[in-house]
């Protein structure tokens, strides 16, 4: 009965504790919720064996002392008994640290989880912060010759010589980016022969000062393609999507256009000034089959006839003609993205000089 009391005593202990440490947990309530619960089921097994004890010591025969009830016990108890009770207070006491330390290491966790964000450590506000900055540029020389600025932490997925054989539509031969969040910029050579109408205005004005109308008539002309498609419901420039191994735009919109001359000398001079033409447009592809109903509109209709989600992105291209080849360098981001990394992808892209003749 002594050791019962003292395991009952040190039970009650263990539980006005958790209960000191459940208040100390408002700020996370289920979590302090389930600790409290597993806390007072200890206490509730405790009581109850207690009570279980009790009885059976009254169903004994009756002994003058404490000692004569105690003395068969003793006589009876094994080394290995004596070795186990011993044991025990030193196997509470350890449990009941551990049990603490796991308490607080939570209630640490989850208490500064919810701080507000006003009153937030200043280190966490500097971690947000690098997180959200974006990552600086650094050199990238495509095996290709040419140059550019790119994230340090892009992956290059692709990067060509374009010494082979090539395709009369061309061959990309970079391809860049954050594959995570798919944000990329890709570097394609396609030959002049492939865009005679670009030739054609690009010689045909001379005049500096019809550059706006310049630039906006090569957007026109390099995105003739994606506009065709929406009419057509066809696939330009994308991957065969997984629904039936069909992909076509739906929308196509062309958003602003530039020209800027950039000296082609990669170290800032040295070569000649050549004219770089910019412009972006926003593009919404299904990957599965495009449907028209009423009013003009149109839908993303699986294999099994449900509705899927379209895939809307912008694009911000980069053109120049180089020894015979137009560069069509572009980035590209999902729509929800850009306003978050689309100064960064412009940047890249704007980055870009054409390879340097030896």
């Amino acid at each position: 009965r002594r050791r019962a009391r003292g395991r009952h005593r040190s039970h009650a202990h263990l539980g006005s504790l958790a209960r000191g440490i459940g208040i100390a947990m408002s700020l996370a309530a289920s979590h302090a919720l389930v600790q409290t619960r597993v806390v007072a089921r200890r206490r509730d097994g405790a009581s109850s064996r207690s009570s279980r004890r009790n009885v059976v010591d009254r169903r004994r025969p009756s002994a003058t002392s404490e000692d004569e009830h105690d003395a068969p016990r003793r006589r009876s108890a094994t080394p290995r008994d004596r070795s186990r009770d011993a044991a025990s207070p030193a196997r509470l006491a350890d449990g009941r640290r551990a049990f603490l330390g796991r308490v607080t290491a939570s209630s640490a966790t989850l208490l500064s989880s919810a701080i507000a964000p006003g009153v937030a450590p200043a280190f966490a506000a500097d971690a947000s912060a690098s997180a959200s900055a974006p990552a600086p540029l650094a050199p990238f020389v495509g095996k290709a010759g040419f140059f550019m600025r790119i994230p340090s932490g892009w992956v290059k997925a692709m990067d060509r010589s374009g010494d082979g054989p090539s395709g009369a539509g061309g061959e990309t031969l970079a391809l860049v980016g954050n594959f995570r969040d798919i944000d990329t910029v890709s570097v394609r050579r396609e030959p002049m022969s492939a865009h005679p109408d670009f030739a054609a205005a690009v010689a045909s004005s001379d005049d500096a000062n019809e550059t706006d109308r310049l630039s906006r008539l090569v957007a026109e002309i390099l995105t003739s393609a994606e506009r065709g498609a929406v009419e057509a419901n066809q696939a330009v420039g994308v991957v065969a999507g997984v629904e039936g191994g069909s992909s076509g735009v739906m929308d196509f919109r062309l958003g602003g256009s530039s020209a800027y001359e950039a000296s082609d000398g990669v170290a800032g001079g040295g070569g000649k000034n050549t004219t770089y033409f910019a412009y972006d447009f926003y593009t919404e592809v299904c990957r599965a089959r495009i449907e028209e109903i009423s009013g003009g509109s149109k839908q993303c209709v699986g294999p099994r006839g449900d509705v899927l989600d379209t895939i809307q992105r912008r694009n911000f291209t980069v053109a120049v003609e180089s020894d015979g080849y137009l560069y069509l360098v572009k980035a590209s981001a999902l729509e929800s993205r850009w306003d978050a990394v689309g100064a960064q992808l412009r940047e890249v892209a704007e980055s870009f000089r054409v390879p340097q003749t030896r």
